[in-house]
């Protein structure tokens, strides 16, 4: 009960951060593509616009992507995080990455990855409450390892 006190501002810096860390992700050349709500209102159809302005307040903190490679570079990334843990988990303050297809997803046939998109390129990320410039040092670094 303590933490509902505090989980709207967590949550409003979470989004805020994550919009910070998908517009570095746009941006860089070893970034394929970007899964991320706020890109809705910028690429979307009007039917996904349509669903996004009924059914959110907010873009949120979650953001996937897929890197230019395959599993090789998804796991070079992953283990050159220095900040951003490795965990399934999600929701947390602290920001976390993980490997869906090896991950989270483990378990979902090929046939139902592919219609998903869970690729051994694809990363997760849940944005927490650091300091976004720290956040996207981070995945920086992580990416040009």
């Amino acid at each position: 009960m303590r933490s509902l006190e505090t989980l709207k501002v967590r949550m409003e810096q979470q989004a805020k951060n994550a919009k910070k860390v998908a517009e570095f992700l746009e941006t860089h050349p070893k970034v394929e593509r970007i899964y991320y709500l706020g890109n809705i209102e910028k690429n979307g159809s009007e039917k996904e616009k349509q669903i996004l302005k009924k059914q959110f307040s907010s873009h949120g903190a979650m953001i996937s992507f897929d890197i230019k490679g395959g599993g090789k570079e998804a796991f070079r990334f992953l283990d050159n995080l220095k900040l951003i843990k490795l965990a399934v988990s999600l929701g947390g303050t602290e920001s976390l990455a993980e490997h869906p297809q090896t991950m989270t997803h483990a378990d979902v046939s090929p046939e139902d990855k592919e219609m998903m998109n869970i690729t051994e390129k694809l990363i997760r990320l849940s944005i927490g409450v650091e300091n976004y410039e720290d956040l996207i040092a981070d995945v920086k670094q992580a990416l040009e390892a």
